[in-house]
């Protein structure tokens, strides 16, 4: 790994140290399609606030 690889990694483990059981971030996890995009939301400590959150890859999907 190069120099920039290394604090690239370094600065991804320690936001990861500071989100996890934290009671201050929220977890957004997006799989991006062609047409129909589904989402979750969660707490950094586990718990689940919304499982399945579908919408449409267009203008009223986006605002929704």
């Amino acid at each position: 790994m190069n120099g920039v690889d290394t604090t690239r990694l370094e600065r991804f483990r320690q936001l990861r140290k500071e989100i996890r059981g934290s009671d201050e971030h929220l977890i957004v996890g997006i799989d991006v399609a062609k047409d129909n995009h589904h989402a979750f939301f969660g707490t950094a400590r586990g718990k689940t606030l919304l499982k399945r959150l579908v919408f449409n890859n267009n203008l009223q999907g986006y605002e929704k």
